[in-house]
């Protein structure tokens, strides 16, 4: 019998990348921006993970249109930034509360607020870059950042304080959508979070917020795979996996150009349903043919007396799941083309 679930949060994430400072053989022209969480982090503590965090009720605040209008941007304009046709998770559908801002706008404020909360990095735009269209995203350092990030930590409803103190507006417009993950039901904290994906031309210096972060560091996404494999470092599930992603794209233009042409078609949730095997942990996916009806069905491991191997083999024609023998030791598997016109992970260990 499964008992009372938990509340599930909103919160957003930015996967963060930028073309490479150094010409070296690798095997991609960009680096990705992760940070290491401290020891006393209450959700998966040391754990490598993209910027990000819990929406604020001040994220989602009108006074952010005012600001915005103060720049001749109408709320019009700001309604459905990416222009999306296709069916999102819920955590972008627009709530009952009328005087919020619209989702699509708030979570990318989130997570322009916890990029700079976690690593004092600035996206945004002045009145001469506004107009910008690159499609890459800009950023200022130009200021006091460690005041700022202090009290932007203290207080998150001082960012739009900061935004108005500087004369700037968030760049909200080179955030794409680019998936959705809701934590399983086996967890006692769950979320259910936006990931964005933005592209800098060059990397902007960090200044860490030490009770959140141990450290960061911009590494390809190869670079962090291998690490993660080598048992250097932990990337939980949903970072292996965009991770993994991004093996698809060697060029950061041709990656940014996707990203912000797929948006349109949508995102579908990724809800994870764990399965203890024998051997390890399998996490069934959206679209695989053993995937549950309903993913929250119970709160606890479901276990079966199989291996991994055996599982899989004991499948039908649709896979989509991802295999863990240990923390690091893991294999990703899609074998059908996604409604959301997603690419699949490659496998590191095969290139």
């Amino acid at each position: 019998m499964s008992k009372l679930l938990p509340k599930i949060r909103s919160s957003s994430s930015l996967i963060l990348l930028a073309k490479n400072q150094v010409e070296k053989a690798t095997s991609c022209d960009y680096n990705a921006l992760l940070l290491t969480r401290t020891q006393k982090s209450t959700f998966m503590p040391e754990s490598s993970v993209f910027p990000g965090g819990v929406c604020d009720a001040s994220d989602s605040s009108p006074a952010w249109l005012e600001h915005f209008q103060r720049n001749e941007i109408s709320a019009a304009k700001l309604q459905n930034l990416g222009h999306v046709k296709g069916p999102r998770p819920d955590i972008f559908h627009t709530k009952a509360d009328k005087e919020s801002l619209d989702p699509s706008l708030a979570l990318r404020l989130t997570a322009i607020r916890e990029t700079f909360e976690e690593l004092g990095i600035l996206l945004c735009r002045d009145s001469k870059s506004l107009t910008s269209t690159s499609g890459y995203g800009a950023f200022y350092d130009q200021f006091d950042r460690a005041h700022w990030q202090h009290s932007v930590h203290n207080n998150a409803s001082r960012f739009l304080e900061l935004c108005k103190h500087l004369d700037v507006l968030p760049d909200v417009w080179s955030l794409h959508e680019w998936s959705v993950w809701r934590t399983p039901s086996t967890f006692k904290k769950r979320f259910e979070t936006a990931f964005f994906m933005t592209a800098l031309e060059q990397e902007p210096s960090v200044h860490i917020e030490p009770n959140e972060v141990k450290d960061c560091a911009w590494r390809s996404p190869l670079d962090y795979l291998q690490a993660s494999l080598r048992k250097e470092l932990w990337l939980p599930p949903p970072q292996f996996y965009e991770l993994s992603r991004c093996l698809k794209f060697s060029s950061l233009d041709n990656l940014r150009q996707f990203a912000a042409e797929r948006e349109v078609k949508g995102i579908q949730l990724i809800h994870p349903v764990v399965h203890k095997c024998k051997n390890g942990v399998v996490h069934l996916l959206p679209g695989d043919d053993a995937y549950p009806a309903d993913p929250d069905a119970s709160n606890e491991k479901i276990e079966i007396d199989l291996s991994i191997e055996e599982f899989r083999a004991k499948a039908n024609a649709k896979l989509h799941r991802s295999e863990h023998w240990n923390q690091h030791q893991s294999q990703l598997i899609i074998n059908f083309e996604r409604d959301d016109g997603q690419v699949h992970p490659l496998d590191p260990t095969k290139l």
